[in-house]
């Protein structure tokens, strides 16, 4: 008996140690830099209770903030894409960035990635009709009443889906997975390109190969690579938090080093092996400033998807430092599935996706 039982001890440590190794295989084979493994057992949890926000108005979509400012970007507002709001005293300051086919109108943008300064001045760049690069001086509108324009360029490039405006007058652009059918898919990657001169700076593989091809998938390969982005405020690092691993991705800009941090225990890419049924989902949404980085964990399957499903509450923030260590898991009372993070007040806000009511978290109350 003692002999079977340390037969089978054997055995199972054996498949154990063959299926680790064909995980960590995996890995190697696909992703493009060093993952580092996070034993989140011992991190502190934190409870916190958000900040309601009354504004007056139509107040919906995608939201940014900065200081007392509120954006929501919405494509079905009549006539514009965004609706601004005072943070400080609710009002509905007005509605910016027209729709249309006429001078300085455009019929689709998107929504907002990133606020910064240029020339004092509070800016933002969108991505108009696929076809244009649009520099928003939100500061002039502001004081117009107006929106104004600062520069439009025409892009001979396609637009990624996350893309940043660099200090030295460059576009950080990620070009994201492109499916050719259920089974075949292009890899993400990041390219930087300089405005002025219209040349690639660096060329950023996140994975070794530029295609995966994959059989018998459920869901389409491509989808295993989403992810939610930001960039650090000076320009050198952007992250990324993957949708269905639980992983952030850390990028430097200037050299092109990518690495992973994945929570111990996980999943890995060895899940591209498989027919990839009920994908747990485990990052939301990502924001960051220079010091630390703010991403929405779920951890649990994905939900419904239809307009008649409630959302879920997602109540769990980890927030991580730029060397990829997790430091705390905030536990919130309301939910923060999509996030924005005003670095000026050092507040993370959201929008309650079932209700439209806007909440921040006072992250000076951390005491990071």
């Amino acid at each position: 008996m003692i002999m079977n039982l340390r037969n089978l001890f054997i055995l199972i440590s054996f498949f154990t140690v063959l299926v680790s190794c064909r995980n960590n295989q995996a890995d190697k084979e696909i992703f493009n830099g060093e993952i580092h493994y996070i034993n989140d057992k011992q991190v502190a949890n934190i409870d916190m209770t958000a900040k309601h926000v009354y504004l007056d108005g139509d107040y919906t979509g995608m939201i940014a903030v900065y200081d007392s400012l509120l954006m929501c970007w919405e494509p079905r507002y009549q006539g514009y894409f965004l609706n601004l709001f005072n943070v400080d005293t609710g009002k509905n300051i007005g509605y910016f960035c027209p729709k249309g086919k006429g001078p300085n109108e455009f019929s689709n943008i998107n929504p907002v990635y990133q606020l910064f300064r240029k020339d004092g001045d509070i800016m933002t760049v969108f991505s108009a009709d696929s076809k244009y690069l649009v520099f928003w001086n939100v500061t002039e509108s502001l004081r117009m009443n107006e929106t104004v324009y600062d520069t439009i360029i025409q892009n001979k490039r396609e637009a990624g889906l996350f893309f940043f405006y660099m200090p030295d007058n460059s576009l950080l652009n990620l070009m994201s997975a492109e499916f050719t059918s259920i089974g075949e898919s292009t890899t993400p990657y990041y390219e930087r390109y300089s405005l002025e001169k219209d040349e690639k700076v660096i060329n950023i593989p996140i994975y070794k190969s530029e295609y995966v091809r994959r059989n018998s998938v459920v869901e389409p390969v491509g989808r295993f690579f989403n992810t939610w982005d930001a960039i650090k405020p000076d320009g050198t690092k952007v992250v990324q938090a993957m949708s269905f691993l639980p992983q952030l991705n850390i990028i430097d800009t200037r050299i092109g080093k990518v690495d992973g941090y994945r929570i111990k225990g996980g999943p890995d890419y060895s899940l591209l092996e498989t027919n990839m049924k009920a994908l747990t989902r485990f990052y939301t949404s990502v924001q960051a400033d220079n010091k630390y980085i703010y991403a929405t964990y779920w951890g649990k399957k994905s939900w419904g998807g239809d307009s008649e499903t409630s959302m879920p509450e997602f109540d769990q923030i980890h927030v991580f430092d730029w060397n990829g260590n997790l430091l705390y898991r905030i536990k919130t009372d309301q939910s923060f599935f999509i996030t924005w993070l005003d670095t000026k007040r050092n507040r993370l806000y959201t929008r309650d996706w079932n209700t439209d009511e806007i909440y921040y978290l006072d992250l000076n109350e951390l005491d990071l």
